[in-house]
């Protein structure tokens, strides 16, 4: 039995004997075809060959026959269509699942594996026991077959040819000539019937095997895949070096496809064109990821995230429906003003979301006129308008797509969505044309009288779009990428295959969820074409098989990874990677001898870890040449120059790593002008309580002024931040109306009527703050809303209590404080409450707090509490007149337990709280921020400081082990003299 290169030099002979006697070459690929019909050519001019796939040949046998008969071919959405009606029938135990999307699609690849096997329907099982839901499934199968007679399969055309070749009916056969097959040749009884009747019709019929050569073999071994993809690259560096072509090279992989997107990106960071097989995804194009999206808002009812991966990802037009602005460039601005309106998901939360926002804006934009703060209205008006666009945006998607949740006729279901399609797509977008078949494809349900809904067709659309390839390149414009399974019939000088794991080369056996292994193998043993897990199994090898095959005469090189990606879970060379090892070294017999192994001789490569692999072979593209650069320079000892790429990096690692307080560690006493410049402006207390706590925070919010607006959250309660916001609102909505009322008089409790006001403007802000998606599940809500009204109905209890205890009235809310110079910088701030009695002299300056009060509960002993409390001494700046003034922290709910914690004005109070504020100024005046994490807390895991920090995720990973080390530099001294100078003597004794 012959090679295919021997076939080919033989039909290069038979040419030069009779160059038009017609010769066909069954292939198992277009490209296998295209490749062999290259090679053909190279050995001198043809005519009268032509090479085909099996189904290809099958179509010009039989198509006309069937088509003649009334039949039309059976498109994948008639089949998943008509299985998906079918598999509603489901009766016994079968009947609790098939309301399951995934039943469908299950039976549907059950249909697939038992037609391939040539059963045709139940009475074609008669030996086979009717164990399990094979009776069932036979069932279903038989009304499936039915009900899908009017249409043609794949192996519907092979039998019909076969019959055809049989009955000498096949008009097309004298075109076919002598016949060479390639391996695989035909795997499903359909194939096999057709192949065997060609075998007696045709002139001449010639199965061929794969070449036996044994190609050179190399091993590597990559600490993970990522570096793997990397070592691939160098192999294909090092061919191309050698004087190998493009088409000449060849990179396979296993079953797991994460190795596609990798091994391509790898592939084009290094400048190499690649051709992969069959095509780029039409997934993984920019105008499908966009359509599905598209197809999925509803379904996932509009949420943001999606929201905006269509907005960013998708080939927009320049002007979308109702829009004057391109909007190409405002995903990003989209995508901040959805996360400030609180959208998090649902038609009425984006309406509610936009237009509460939308009248904040317009609020700010009257407050900072009359300011007269032109820059500020000009910001505010811009994300005003933003929120506008969007909202009309949104109103204009909703609007389109909601009325094609309901089934309707396919036709009409089509014209629609490709209808919004072109509407908001650029028509001139790659690959848009391709995702219009697609969904044109999906119409042909119609045939069987099917209708439509948003969520099947988003199913049916995303399993066509996986399904189809785009071809950009062509077959010898750059080196072959494909899956292992695809190497049947192709031949390279130099094979490299990736991912050569277990359970991944050959691809690991899937169960099936339906019929148990055992009966698909008693269903082979009466039809033997038919699939059970040995002879996937068989089939599986025999396609790496080829791969070996692939390379004859030149080289492979197997790689495998021993990691998985960030992880610690341990990778072991496949069975087929351990007997291609054995090959080169006989004495490694098992994977986990070959995981150990060192390399003895050039044809075996291991890299301890991922930087290793970078340092060695060939530098596979500009990244690493920079790294390799810098570690050489590391290693002679010379300094890295700041315009090196990568300076910064370098500097940081070492800086972190020392036992120096450095500039990478927060020491800005270069810069400590600029610090100053800011001090010289008026501050708040809560910023330096802010750098008190950790000098890195101070730094990034109150410095560098960075802002996050994070992700919103469908929250199902109520966050404490949005719940004390709102508690203070109503109190101050409160206290001001009673004062406009002249109310309350000293002592005067509090009336049933205050008590019933104050409960409705708790509902109403509870309202508004819902408008903004704040108050978490209505169920919650309702219960945060009772829980509110009843702290505030205690709260006014225990005011009544208070100012009969004083005899002071609330006179000013929410009011400024009067700049204070205290140390060299001005205090400025905001009280909550300020209560005077009538005559003036005596006066309490309140702040509400609405949180626990366990971490207060030292302030009796430790007022300042190191400097992270410093708010009451300022808040007393408020009364400079009166002759007697206290300032206390007020827990005005039940978590706080309605506790009093005061700060008296005593000289020695006033002697701390000076001296730790010129502390504070001193170690910002010097520059000293260091990033300080505090304990760590095992009860919600991470540290104590960091735990609601907003700027958690820019500091170092290894903050604690960094501020230790460095604690005893003395440029760390400015940030520790704060602790000491907020504590009093006795304390520090």
């Amino acid at each position: 039995m012959p090679d295919v290169q021997s076939a080919l030099t033989t039909i290069a002979a038979d040419r030069k004997r009779d160059p038009l006697a017609p010769v066909t070459v069954v292939t198992p690929s277009h490209a296998a075809g295209l490749q062999m019909r290259r090679r053909l050519a190279a050995m001198g001019p043809f005519a009268a060959v032509r090479f085909e796939t099996l189904p290809r040949i099958a179509e010009l046998l039989a198509a006309g026959h069937l088509a003649a008969a009334g039949r039309s071919p059976l498109a994948r959405p008639i089949g998943d269509h008509v299985a998906q009606q079918v598999a509603l029938e489901s009766r016994g135990v079968l009947a609790r699942v098939r309301d399951l999307p995934g039943y469908a699609r299950a039976l549907r690849q059950v249909f697939r594996r038992l037609r391939r096997g040539g059963i045709t329907g139940a009475s074609d099982v008669r030996d086979v026991p009717q164990s399990g839901h094979l009776g069932e499934v036979l069932r279903l199968y038989d009304r499936f077959r039915q009900d899908t007679a009017g249409f043609y399969d794949e192996e519907d055309l092979m039998e019909a040819a076969a019959q055809a070749v049989e009955r000498g009916r096949a008009g097309a056969l004298g075109d076919l000539g002598a016949i060479y097959v390639v391996p695989p040749g035909a795997e499903s009884a359909g194939g096999v019937a057709l192949l065997a009747a060609l075998r007696e019709a045709a002139p001449a019929f010639q199965e061929l095997h794969e070449s036996q050569a044994e190609p050179e073999t190399r091993i590597v071994l990559a600490s993970d895949p990522a570096s793997e993809a990397r070592e691939a690259v160098r192999e294909v560096i090092s061919a191309l070096e050698s004087g190998a072509a493009l088409d000449e090279v060849a990179v396979f992989h296993s079953a797991d496809q994460s190795y596609r997107r990798l091994l391509r990106e790898a592939l084009e960071a290094a400048k190499i064109p690649v051709v992969p097989l069959p095509g780029i995804c039409l997934m993984e194009t920019p105008a499908a990821r966009g359509v599905l999206a598209l197809a999925l808002l509803p379904e996932r009812a509009f949420s943001r995230t999606l929201t905006m991966d269509f907005f960013s990802v998708a080939p927009l037009r320049q002007w979308l429906p109702g829009q004057n602005r391109d909007v190409r460039a405002l995903a990003t601005a989209w995508d901040r003003v959805s996360r400030e309106a609180g959208v998090t998901r649902g038609p009425d939360r984006w309406s509610r979301g936009l237009r509460a926002l939308i009248a904040d804006c317009e609020g700010a934009i009257s407050d900072n006129k009359r300011r007269d703060d032109e820059s500020r209205v000009r910001a505010v008006e811009y994300r005003r308008d933003l929120a506008r666009d969007l909202q009309e945006i949104m109103e204009s998607l909703i609007t389109r797509l909601e009325p094609l949740r309901q089934p309707q006729p396919a036709t009409s279901f089509i014209e629609a969505f490709s209808g919004i399609v072109d509407a908001y797509l650029d028509p001139d977008a790659e690959a848009l044309d391709e995702v219009r078949a697609e969904i044109e494809q999906l119409g042909t349900v119609g045939a069987v009288g099917g209708s439509i809904s948003l969520s099947s067709f988003a199913l049916a659309l995303r399993a066509n779009l996986e399904a189809a390839y785009l071809r950009r390149e062509r077959l010898g414009d750059g080196i072959v990428l494909a899956d292992y399974r695809a190497a049947a019939g192709l031949q390279f000088k130099r094979v490299v295959l990736c991912g050569s794991y277990e359970g991944a080369l050959p691809a690991g056996l899937e169960s099936d969820a339906i019929i148990d292994d055992r009966v698909w193998t008693s269903l082979r043993r009466e039809h033997p074409h038919t699939e059970d897990a040995r002879l996937r199994l068989e089939r599986g090898k025999a396609a790496a098989g080829r791969v070996v095959a692939a390379a004859a005469g030149g080289a492979i090189t197997w790689s495998c990874p021993l990691y998985e990606p960030l992880s610690t879970r341990e990778y072991y060379p496949s069975p087929l990677m351990v007997e291609a090892a054995a090959r080169v070294n006989p004495s490694i017999t098992t994977a986990s001898q070959l995981r150990r192994m060192s390399p003895a001789n050039g044809r075996f490569r291991k890299a301890p870890s991922p930087l290793a692999a970078v340092l060695r072979g060939p530098p596979v593209d500009g990244s690493e040449v920079t790294i390799r650069q810098a570690v050489r320079l590391r290693q002679r000892g010379e300094p890295l120059e700041q315009r090196h790429p990568l300076y910064a990096a370098v500097s940081m690692l070492r800086a972190r790593r020392s036992s120096r307080f450095t500039e990478w560690d927060g020491n800005l006493a270069a810069l400590s002008d600029v610090a100053w410049l800011q001090l010289q402006k008026a501050v708040s207390p809560t910023s330096l309580e802010h750098y008190a706590v950790c000098g890195f925070r101070y730094l990034s919010r109150s410095l560098l002024r960075l802002n996050t607006v994070e992700e919103p959250a469908e929250r199902d309660v109520m966050e404490a931040t949005a719940r004390g916001e709102l508690i203070h609102r109503v109190l101050d909505t409160f206290f001001k109306e009673m004062k406009a009322r002249r109310r309350p008089s000293p002592g005067e409790p509090w009336s049933e009527e205050d008590r019933t006001l104050l409960m409705r403007l708790a509902q109403q802000a509870m309202a508004q703050a819902g408008e903004r998606g704040l108050t978490g599940l209505d169920l919650y809500s309702e219960h945060e809303l009772r829980t509110m009204r009843a702290d505030l109905g205690r709260f006014l209890e225990a005011d009544s209590a208070f100012r009969r205890e004083t005899g002071a009235v609330p006179t000013e809310l929410e009011t400024e404080i009067p700049p204070a110079e205290i140390a060299g910088v001005r205090l400025r701030g905001r009280v909550d409450r300020i209560d005077r009695t009538p005559d003036g002299k005596r006066a309490w300056v309140i702040d509400y707090k609405t949180g626990s009060s366990s971490g207060f509960a030292d302030i009796t002993s430790d007022p300042l509490m190191g400097g992270t409390k410093l708010q009451l001494p300022v808040y007393l700046q408020a009364v400079p007149d009166a002759a007697e003034a206290l300032a206390m922290y007020w827990f005005i709910t039940q978590k706080g337990g309605f506790e009093r914690v005061t700060y008296e004005a005593t000289a020695e109070n006033r002697a701390l709280f000076e001296r730790a504020i010129a502390a504070i100024v001193g170690g910002i005046r010097a520059g000293s921020f260091p990033a300080v994490p505090g304990d760590e807390n095992e009860y919600y895991g991470g540290f104590h400081n960091c735990q609601f920090c907003e700027f958690d995720r820019i500091c170092s990973r290894r903050r604690d082990y960094e501020l230790s080390a460095k604690g005893g530099d003395r440029d760390m001294a400015p940030w520790q003299e704060v602790a000491r100078a907020a504590r009093r003597e006795d304390e520090e004794r």
